[in-house]
């Protein structure tokens, strides 16, 4: 049995991750928020991986980026300093593809391409990158594009995610809202894909240290996305949500890919389907819709 520490274990990807492993294998949990934090290096003791997805999303950040900074990188720090002084042979940091900066247009993203983060939320996270590479820890760090699926329960603060936010207007009122055009190319990647992933990091032999891209590898445009939203609910209710959205370019935006090989060398493919992550979505909207936030 492996015992894995999991901080952020309450938020949006650490439920879900909790769950998986509760269910999958042969694991020993520990689980971190900040109830428990206090408790990081007592936990750590001992341990054989630490799964560190605790850190101010992108909307907290945008609201106080000075405190978020702040507090994101001191605790990675924290964080991978408990984890070595507490001789865990493994930390798996789950980072984003936004620390590469803006996307340019036809370009194919790997993880050699030089890291030009922009706004406070993707510095907090290639910071924290380098925060837990100063540590002694065998070090995974997995650049995550845009996971879909359930949260494991509604309060989980993500619905202002895409995929999250359109399931639960359409459970809500059967419309979707676009805030922008939508033609807009994003990598969704199923969430059991994700989970999935970070299972396997948590073995060296099965992930060797280094630096990952964590995505379908698959581009998929918003509108592409909110169309799927629109068939998934038309399936489970009889009904199809009308779309609306602002108007586009003149010209479209041709796709750029996000490179997933160096996983896919390792036999990890995030090749769920995308359909079926969001009707996933979908169902959980309409199960617990009124608990959802209006």
């Amino acid at each position: 049995m492996s015992a894995v520490v999991i901080t952020g274990a309450r938020g949006y990807i650490g439920g879900r991750l909790v769950g998986h492993l509760q269910r999958h294998g042969d694991h020993s949990l520990t689980l971190i928020d900040r109830s428990n934090a206090a408790d990081l290096k007592e936990a750590c003791a001992g341990a054989d991986a630490v799964v560190h997805l605790a850190g101010a999303n992108e909307i907290l950040t945008a609201e106080n980026p000075e405190e978020a900074l702040a507090e994101t990188v001191s605790t990675t720090w924290q964080t991978a300093r408990a984890a070595a002084e507490g001789g865990v042979r493994r930390f798996v940091y789950v980072s984003t593809v936004h620390v590469y900066g803006a996307a340019v247009e036809g370009a194919v993203l790997d993880e050699s391409a030089i890291p030009a983060p922009r706004g406070a939320y993707a510095v907090a996270r290639l910071a924290s990158e380098h925060a837990a590479a100063s540590h002694d820890v065998d070090l995974v760090v997995l650049r995550l594009t845009n996971a879909v699926g359930a949260p494991d329960r509604p309060d989980v603060q993500r619905w202002t995610l895409v995929a999250n936010d359109l399931c639960r207007q359409a459970a809500l009122s059967g419309v979707l809202r676009l805030r922008s055009h939508g033609w807009q190319w994003r990598d969704f990647v199923p969430m059991i894909d994700v989970v999935g992933v970070l299972e396997a990091a948590l073995d060296p032999a099965a992930v060797p240290a280094g630096t990952y891209n964590l995505g379908s590898g698959t581009p998929t445009t918003v509108r592409g996305l909110a169309e799927l939203v629109q068939n998934a609910f038309e399936s489970l209710t009889g009904e199809r949500p009308t779309l609306h959205a602002p108007e586009g370019p003149d010209r479209r935006p041709e796709a750029h890919r996000v490179s997933v090989q160096r996983l896919a060398d390792l036999g990890l493919r995030a090749d769920s389907d995308l359909a079926a992550a969001v009707e996933e979505t979908a169902r959980f909207c309409l199960a617990h819709r009124g608990e959802l936030p209006s």
